[in-house]
């Protein structure tokens, strides 16, 4: 309770911006209902847009030269969606897509406004505390007292998982660049919560979760293990792993169904007529298989977005790609869509979206290795799950996390910030 207080305290009177309070208190919510009340990571996002736009006509910081490219970058892959969606007629479903699309348009006003303050990273880290308890609490409701079997949150695996490994990274990094000012009981709290985020991701059945997890955690080991502990904390790593798949039946099960159709489908010799695309993991392998064919028809500018569904059932006409492609309407990876629905193009404006930020971290990594260590964990787990999962930059609630945490650590990071201290907790 006390923790609670001072935080509270905090944010409504060590603030005289009632803007930047406002700020503080809507990252701080962004992590604690995000899987528990539906619509909560959009409406966040949103509100943060419009106050964006309400504060554009202020005063604000001179922007570094790497900032101002980057916010180049987020206009460049809102225009490739609009070149490609008017080069291949522009329908309904162009329209559908397009508020989700300016989301990466509106990120130039946003970032205008988090730039501003600096302890936007703090307060969203503070929100994940207690955001790791829910999730857990959320999980244990859906896999105990519902019919699923499994942690969907009131979306579904796929964003429940991923997001619990994200909040559990984040408070590792928390964990490890404040250790030396927390409270002991304040790293017992930290420590739990990430605990309870890492149990919630297991829980959840996501594959893409458990790949994320596995390739987060090796690139944190490089991150916050001093050289004679890395093989220490790689051993640990890899037996949380193996204790965790032989100990949880959701995680063994999804693990070895995965396993199991990925060798059907290599085995196969027909893979249009062959029952083995029809398998979660099979059809995720004849979208890459067949990925090249639709690349082929446009591939500068792509097919158009939204298109996916209609060009597939063309080739599946054709007896060139397997009838299980035809109730898809996207591929279940960010940088095919990306590539089939926009081209080339559309591949160079996602990669740079992800990877420019990524490159500015790791050239300055030295000098400022705090606040490139945050960036590059959000960059890594986010890459990870895209791999497996399109949603990453296709749905509302999904791309304001990518997003939001690009923005915060990415401006954190060029503002050359002060350590912050977190003994009031």
């Amino acid at each position: 309770m006390k923790i609670a207080e001072n935080l509270l305290n905090k944010v409504l009177f060590s603030y005289p911006d009632k803007t930047e309070r406002i700020v503080y208190l809507l990252l701080f919510l962004f992590p604690i209902a995000g899987m528990s009340v539906r619509h909560w990571i959009t409406n966040i996002f949103n509100l943060l847009v419009i106050i964006s736009l309400f504060t554009l006509s202020k005063p604000r910081t001179q922007l570094q030269k790497q900032e101002k490219i980057f916010l180049w970058i987020c206009f460049f892959y809102f225009s490739m969606f609009i070149i490609s969606s008017v080069a291949n007629d522009w329908g309904r479903i162009q329209t559908y897509y397009l508020g989700t699309e300016l989301r990466f348009l509106m990120v130039i006003p946003l970032y205008l406004l988090l730039r501003r303050y600096p302890d936007c990273s703090i307060w969203l880290l503070y929100g994940s505390i207690l955001g790791g308890f829910i999730l857990l609490a959320q999980a244990y409701y859906d896999v105990y007292y519902t019919d699923d079997q499994i942690a969907q949150g009131v979306y579904s695996k796929n964003i429940i998982g991923p997001f619990s490994v994200l909040i559990g990274f984040w408070l590792s990094y928390l964990l490890w660049h404040y250790k030396v000012s927390l409270k002991r009981l304040t790293i017992f709290i930290i420590s739990f919560s990430i605990i309870s985020a890492f149990i919630t991701a297991g829980l959840s059945g996501s594959r893409g979760a458990y790949a994320g997890f596995i390739i987060t955690g090796l690139a944190c080991i490089l991150f916050f293990s001093k050289p004679r502990w890395m093989i220490a904390s790689l051993v640990l790593i890899i037996m949380s792993t193996y204790f965790s798949y032989h100990s949880s039946s959701i995680i063994k099960n999804g693990v070895d169904v995965a396993v199991k159709d990925f060798q059907l489908y290599i085995q196969a010799d027909d893979h249009v007529n062959d029952k083995s695309s029809y398998t979660s993991t099979g059809v995720r392998l004849e979208m890459i298989r067949t990925s090249l064919i639709l690349i082929s028809n446009n591939p500068l500018i792509g097919i158009g977005p939204g298109n996916y569904s209609k060009y597939t059932q063309i080739i599946i006409n054709n007896k060139t790609a397997s009838p299980a492609l035809a109730s898809y309407r996207h591929p279940h990876n960010v940088f095919i869509d990306a590539i089939i629905a926009k081209g080339i193009l559309g591949l160079i404006s996602v990669l740079m979206l992800f990877y420019y930020p990524a490159i500015i971290y790791i050239k300055q990594y030295k000098v400022k290795k705090v606040t490139a260590v945050i960036g590059l964990i959000h960059i890594i787990a986010i890459s990870v799950f895209s791999l497996t999962d399109h949603s990453v930059v296709l749905m509302n609630n999904y791309t304001s996390i990518l997003l939001l945490g690009i923005v915060i650590f990415f401006s954190e990071h060029t503002r050359n910030r002060k350590k912050y201290s977190t003994s009031t907790t």
